[in-house]
C-alpha cells in the first residue's frame, strides 16, 4: 500500500484518478470507475481494507499509532475479448482502495493511502446481450434468477445462467444511449482500443444474420439438448457439437428447436 503525505481526494471522483494513476492507467475514463462500482462486494472490502490500512499504518508509525479517516474503493476493470466458443467481452476487475486518514501519533499528520485491495472479480459480457442492451430488447433472454443487487439471464449458447449487477445493467444502457460502443470502449485506454474493432465487427455481424428482429409471440424456446439431438441423428455425435458450438452465437433464446437447427445447418454450409 503506497502511502502518500497529506489529504489527497475528498470524494470518489477525486479518489478514482489516484487508484488508476498507481495502476499505471491513467488512459482510462473516470466514468469506468462508476459503471463498474457495482460488481464489488463492498462488505468485505471494507474489511479488508481496515485491516490493510492497520499494517500500513503500524508499519511505518509504529504500533501504537491510530487512525480514523475515510475510504473509498475504486473498481479498475481489465477488458478482453473472445471471439470462441461465444463472442464475449470479459473484464477482470481489481479493486484499488483509496483512503484519507489522519494519523494519531505525537506529531499528528494527514495521508493518503493507494493500492489494490481483495481478489480479483470477473465480468463476461456476451455480444449477443451487449446488441440487445443496444435494442432495448432484454426481454427476449429469459430471466432465471433475481434479487435485489443481481438478475440472471439465459443466454444461448451459456451453459449457466448470466449473472449481472443490476446497476451495471441499467447504467450501461444508459451510456450507450449517449455513445457508440465503439467510444465506450475507448475509455478503457489502450485495452479497449485493442478490441473495439473485434467487438464492432461481431456486433456487424449479429445484425448481419437477422438474429435481433423479433421473432412471433407464443413460441416456445429451442433446447440445446433437443437441438443437438437433432443435430446429431443428421450428422453424427461430433460434428453436430461443433455446429452447435458455431451456429450458437447467431441463435435467440425465442427461436423454436426446427428455427435452430434450420439456421446451425445454414451456418454450416459456409464452412464445410
Amino acid at each position: 500500500m503506497n502511502i502518500l503525505q497529506g489529504r489527497r481526494a475528498g470524494n470518489f471522483g477525486e479518489a478514482t484518478p489516484l487508484a488508476f494513476h498507481d495502476a499505471g492507467k491513467d488512459d482510462m475514463s473516470p466514468d469506468i470507475a462508476s459503471l463498474f462500482a457495482s460488481a464489488l462486494d463492498l462488505d468485505k472490502l471494507h474489511a479488508e481494507g481496515d485491516r490493510s490500512i492497520n499494517a500500513s499504518v503500524h508499519g511505518r508509525y509504529g504500533h501504537k499509532a491510530g487512525w480514523y479517516g475515510r475510504q473509498w474503493f475504486i473498481p479498475l476493470p481489465q477488458a478482453s475479448y473472445e471471439a470462441l466458443p461465444i463472442p464475449r467481452m470479459s473484464f477482470t476487475i481489481q479493486a484499488y482502495l483509496v483512503a484519507v486518514i489522519s494519523i494519531e501519533t505525537p506529531g499528528p499528520r494527514s495521508a493518503t493511502l493507494v493500492g489494490p485491495l481483495g481478489r480479483r472479480e470477473k465480468l463476461v459480457l456476451p455480444i449477443s446481450f451487449l446488441q440487445a442492451v443496444l435494442d432495448d430488447d432484454l426481454g427476449q433472454f429469459e430471466v432465471v434468477a433475481k434479487n435485489g443487487t443481481h438478475t440472471g439471464w439465459t443466454v444461448p449458447g451459456f451453459k449457466e445462467a448470466l449473472r449481472l449487477p443490476n446497476d451495471f445493467t441499467a447504467q450501461l444502457a444508459r451510456m450507450l444511449r449517449l455513445k457508440s460502443v465503439a467510444a465506450w470502449l475507448l475509455e478503457f485506454g489502450s485495452e479497449g482500443k485493442a478490441i473495439a474493432p473485434l467487438v464492432a465487427g461481431s456486433l456487424l455481424g449479429l445484425q448481419f444474420h437477422g438474429v435481433i428482429a423479433p421473432l412471433p409471440i407464443g413460441k416456445q424456446p429451442y433446447s440445446r439438448e433437443i437441438v443437438v439431438n437433432d443435430l446429431t441423428r443428421m450428422f453424427g455425435s461430433a460434428r453436430a457439437a461443433e455446429m452447435f458450438e458455431r451456429g450458437a452465437p447467431y441463435l435467440k433464446s425465442s427461436m423454436t428447436n426446427d428455427e435452430a437447427v434450420s439456421l446451425i445447418i445454414k451456418e454450416a454450409g459456409r464452412w464445410y
